[in-house]
């Protein structure tokens, strides 16, 4: 599972990087897919102190270059 997130996180800063909004929400997929792995494996609670910030950044940034576009 852990694979799955950082390969959403990874091809989310790619679209990004390409000017594609929808790298925000490839992103944010990655973002849930790695709380739900610290929740369900991990318990590297202190990893969710990086993701869940990054995924309403994710959101904000969204919707700053959704209204900008």
């Amino acid at each position: 599972m852990d694979y799955i997130a950082g390969f959403f996180e990874l091809l989310g800063l790619w679209y990004v990087g390409n000017k594609s909004k929808y790298g925000f929400i490839i992103s944010i997929i990655g973002n849930l897919v790695w709380v739900i792995y610290v929740i369900l494996n991990n318990h590297t609670y202190g990893l969710l102190l990086v993701v869940i910030p990054a995924m309403f950044i994710n959101v904000r940034n969204f919707f700053k270059w959704y209204k900008n576009n």
